[in-house]
């Protein structure tokens, strides 16, 4: 079984009259007609997945310290995808390997929008079934920095997210960081495991989460560890400043966070006052 956990709210949508005049009765109607109910919910697309000690070679720690926070050398993972349910509107927040199109736990024909965090291949591939879009009728968005990097780079990252880039023509979109792409979300600058990845701030109404892509890839080490770093992340002092920064920003605003790494998704951070940091899942 996979794991779903959920929220549900509303968002209100209020247009503030720009000269500040009394909102008339009118106005008032309007504005109760575009509130929003939004759902969130995690799917795992690889159950199981754990991240092996040997990932992790960059920050101050040995193996061996390394080894207290991942016994038998593994931590347990996840490679989650975010359902984002707006109204008669769905968006994913990236879209995995495909496993969960494929078992039908996501219905691709249904999905209006994908938001991308970056272009690693556990975050995009389930955007394709060989050379057609895996029956995603979506637009897909990815941050501009993110996919210049890799249109103009030689990997094979680069070679799928040039297929998805062919493939999706027109449906293909970028945006800026601090962009709302729909009411409700908000692109934040999570660059540094990629040059372009991306957080996405998801308004509920009475609560925020923070989708923060690949911030940490083991949170039973990175929490309470922040300079440790994997070897996927391309820009490692870039990575340990936004790890930080995101959790740090959680606290202050008392936000949920998420990653697609976390088991179950999501939860709430604390510091844990010894220049590191406490994750405790959302029951």
């Amino acid at each position: 079984m996979f794991r779903v956990m959920s929220f549900v709210a509303l968002l209100s949508l209020l247009a503030l009259n720009a000269c500040n005049t009394k909102t008339s009765e009118s106005d008032k109607q309007a504005a109760a007609a575009t509130k929003i109910s939004i759902e969130v919910l995690v799917v795992d697309d690889v159950p199981g997945r754990e991240m092996d000690i040997d990932l992790f070679d960059g920050g101050p720690m040995t193996k061996e310290e390394r080894l207290a926070f991942m016994p038998n050398g593994k931590a347990p993972a996840a490679v989650n995808v975010f359902v984002l349910k707006s109204g008669d509107q769905t968006y994913l927040i990236d879209a995995g390997f495909g496993n969960a199109v494929k078992d039908g736990r996501i219905d691709a024909g249904k999905v209006d929008a994908v938001f991308i965090t970056h272009a690693h291949g556990d975050h995009i591939s389930g955007l394709l079934k060989e050379d057609s879009t895996a029956n995603f009728n979506a637009a897909v968005y990815i941050s501009a920095p993110e996919s210049y990097y890799w249109l103009n780079a030689d990997t094979p990252n680069s070679a799928l997210q040039k297929k998805i880039e062919d493939v999706y023509g027109n449906r293909y979109k970028t945006f800026a960081f601090g962009d709302t792409l729909v009411p409700g979300v908000v692109a934040i600058d999570a660059s540094g495991h990629t040059p372009g990845h991306t957080a996405f701030l998801v308004d509920m109404g009475d609560k925020k989460m923070l989708v923060a892509g690949d911030f940490l890839h083991a949170a039973a080490l990175q929490f309470p560890n922040p300079e440790e770093c994997a070897r996927f992340d391309m820009d490692r002092d870039a990575s340990i400043k936004r790890r930080i920064e995101l959790m740090q920003m959680c606290i202050d605003n008392n936000w949920l966070i998420a990653g697609i790494h976390i088991p179950g998704g999501f939860g709430t951070v604390k510091s844990n006052g010894d220049g590191g940091f406490e994750f405790t899942p959302y029951q």
